[in-house]
């Protein structure tokens, strides 16, 4: 996922934050109650209070301050997190890509340093994720039980805005008010795509693809928008192309190529995901040859496979890949390859490897 947008008058958002969190957590579960009905499909918290929703992951996103977002699923009946870890670590350096590419040189060092000692440190973040993701995960558990695996999206926001005037400081002996919000949005984990999994190429890479920025949820959906007018079939994910044809990453994927036994994915210009990490950790477990480079739409004739990989999807073989003209929807001439995913295939295999390792890589959580 890239972040397109940009914080401008960075440290103005920062002192509003740092003056309206405080009441915004005291009011964010009463707006969400007063808002959605007790058997509400979906479950938000706000810094560790959680009611239920009716809001979408994405418009959970959509609906809330820009941000470092991430995208976690649950394992063993919704107990437990995959790389839950992993997760924490990723969402405090989107946090540090973003505030350091959007400050000028007018912008205070000293409140720069207090966002990213607070929001952009592991160590300081993961106690405030930790509340807030197991709040949302229990009340999810207690209202509609654990007999699906959930989808956990969190957003860690430092420009919150706020109607209301509150004091520039803590009044004696109170505490400063928290600095920014710690979302966090609990869906059922949706089902795999059933075959043929489609894919097209489509759009440019992110500006900036080592933060995961909210922004781009916004940003990407003109793109959705072509690609739910496939006239080719339903399309599982659109690959972003550099100009001299580098398949890169997936709207919200990363990619890989399969070709004479190897796996070709990009090796920097692309968010490492979860699930890449552990794609790579199982390759040379297993001696599969791996690749550090963006495959190559010119290259397509000699695949043997492809796959995308998310939270959501794991490990995602293709059946067919398109290549639409630019700005018009995928229809059946703009097939340009299709791959073996039958048991027994490469594509298949790691499937199955990386689907083996998610209990082992995941953390409890309730």
């Amino acid at each position: 996922s890239v972040a397109h947008g940009n914080f401008p008058f960075l440290i103005d958002a920062l002192i509003q934050d740092a003056l309206c969190a405080a009441h915004h957590r005291a009011n964010a579960a009463a707006l969400i109650m007063a808002s959605s009905p007790a058997k509400a499909p979906f479950v938000v918290a706000y810094d560790g209070v959680a009611a239920p929703s009716e809001l979408s992951s994405k418009e959970f996103l959509l609906n809330n301050p820009n941000g470092a977002y991430t995208t976690a699923r649950t394992c063993c009946q919704a107990r437990r997190l995959f790389e839950w870890t992993t997760h924490t670590e990723r969402t405090a350096a989107s946090v540090e890509a973003l505030v350091n590419g959007a400050k000028t040189e007018a912008d205070s060092s000293e409140l720069v340093a207090t966002v990213l000692a607070t929001l952009a440190t592991p160590s300081a973040l993961s106690p405030r994720l930790d509340a807030t993701v197991s709040s949302a995960m229990r009340a999810y558990v207690d209202a509609h039980g654990c007999d699906t695996e959930l989808k956990v999206t969190v957003l860690v926001s430092w420009r919150e805005q706020c109607a209301a005037s509150v004091a520039s400081a803590p009044a004696a002996g109170q505490a400063r008010p928290l600095l920014g919000s710690v979302g966090c949005h609990v869906a059922p984990l949706p089902p795999l795509p059933t075959s043929p999994v489609r894919v097209e190429v489509r759009g440019a890479p992110r500006a900036n693809a080592l933060a995961k920025d909210s922004a781009w949820v916004a940003d990407r959906a003109p793109l959705e928008e072509l690609m739910r007018a496939s006239s080719a079939g339903a399309l599982n994910e659109l690959l972003l192309v550099s100009e001299g044809g580098e398949l890169l990453e997936g709207s919200q994927t990363n990619f890989y190529a399969l070709a004479d036994g190897a796996v070709i994915t990009a090796g920097e210009g692309v968010l490492a995901g979860t699930v890449r990490r552990l794609l790579l950790e199982v390759c040379a477990r297993e001696g599969i040859p791996v690749i550090l480079r963006p495959p190559r739409l010119d290259e397509i004739g000699s695949w043997e496979g492809a796959l995308i990989s998310s939270t959501s999807r794991l490990m995602l073989p293709i059946d067919q890949l398109y290549v639409p003209a630019e700005g018009r929807p995928s229809g059946e001439d703009d097939l340009r390859a299709e791959f073996n995913t039958a048991p027994g295939s490469l594509a298949a295999r790691l499937q199955e490897l990386v689907a083996g390792e998610v209990v082992a890589h995941s953390t409890q959580l309730i």
